[in-house]
């Protein structure tokens, strides 16, 4: 049976549905956005089927029709506006209109069809103030304690989805992301159908490395429970798979210490790109790099391992290699450069 992938053409839809057909699986891949046609290539070359479907997440009559396009098994729901202050300060309603009413309306879809595994695509940002304070992010004990707009929409996500799984017998199961990097992000705020404000670190160092510029690092590095696309495409995989879970809340990160990291990704894009330079802006100079936010505390990975035997790469070494290598064969055709 298929699955159905909302935000199929976003961040983290790619790397799910390239997962899911890497594995030769069929996936109906549902977003208002068509798949950009360097995505497409790589996913035509992967073993499973592929059907795109155009549509809004908040259009039902969409959704319906996408769920009639094959049998389908489970829905991995990770359309979403990722917002920055901009954003938020502009149309905040249209933030909790895709990240909330959205959410309630595939569920809504799911019970319409008889689809009864859902996975939600929620994050690490719901911890908000804990995110600053010592200790690490524990999906039992951390106080969730959300501060921006786009934080608060993926809780109130979270919290709607296990209600109505509760009043309508459904297996949904929400995956708090720690920060992504690697494979098919991309800068929202560049693009018509950006959806996603942020642009990581590691990404920003890649597009000059391959114009073969030099990259101004900010003062102080900032640094983050970073995990890689690939990883999370995996898991969420999994988890749409997984037999009934003992819990519905997931940390989805690598959970280690990521000091320093930006650094060694830039001696690894040197190594790659001769051409690439990089170095601390001296003072009076701005940066050409920017970090998303302050650095984060870890968020606890135990529960996933324990409850399905599932765990990030944590090599940082091989990370960085297998983002190098999409960088050098696939980047330049992704990020138009």
């Amino acid at each position: 049976m298929a699955i159905l992938v909302t935000g199929a053409s976003g961040y983290v839809g790619i790397n799910v549905v390239e997962a899911l057909l890497a594995a030769g699986r069929e996936v109906i891949a549902f977003d208002a956005a068509p798949l950009h046609p360097a995505a497409g290539a790589v996913l035509a070359a992967l073993p499973g089927t592929l059907r795109p479907v155009e549509g809004d997440v908040l259009d039902a009559g969409a959704l319906d029709r996408a769920l009639a396009a094959a049998p389908v098994s489970a829905i991995i729901h990770t359309a979403a506006v990722t917002s920055g202050p901009a954003r938020e300060a502009s149309t905040p309603q249209r933030v909790f209109e895709v990240n909330v009413q959205g959410t309630i309306g595939v569920l809504e879809a799911a019970r319409r069809a008889a689809v009864s595994r859902v996975v939600i695509t929620s994050s690490g940002a719901v911890y908000g103030e804990s995110l600053y304070r010592p200790g690490t992010m524990d999906e039992g004990s951390t106080p969730v304690l959300p501060l921006t707009l786009y934080a608060t929409s993926k809780y109130a996500a979270e919290r709607a989805a296990r209600r109505l799984a509760e009043l309508w017998q459904l297996r949904v199961v929400c995956a708090r992301l720690g920060t992504l990097i690697g494979p098919w992000e991309r800068d929202g705020a560049s693009h018509v159908h950006g959806v996603r404000d942020n642009f990581g670190p590691h990404s920003q160092l890649a597009c000059i490395a391959l114009a073969g510029g030099e990259a101004l690092l900010p003062a102080q590095e900032a640094s983050r429970d970073w995990v890689y696309s690939a990883d999370v495409g995996r898991t969420l995989a999994a988890l749409a798979d997984a037999p009934d879970l003992p819990h519905t809340v997931y940390n989805l990160s690598a959970g280690i210490d990521w000091s320093g990291d930006i650094g060694q990704w830039c001696a690894v894009l040197a190594a790659r790109f001769p051409r690439f330079r990089w170095r601390t802006a001296a003072v009076g100079e701005t940066p050409t790099v920017h970090y998303t936010d302050l650095a984060r505390s870890l968020m606890a990975v135990d529960r996933l391992h324990a409850d399905l035997g599932l765990a990030a790469q944590r090599d940082r070494a091989q990370i960085h290699r297998r983002f190098a290598d999409w960088v050098a064969g696939h980047g330049a055709a992704w990020w138009g450069i």
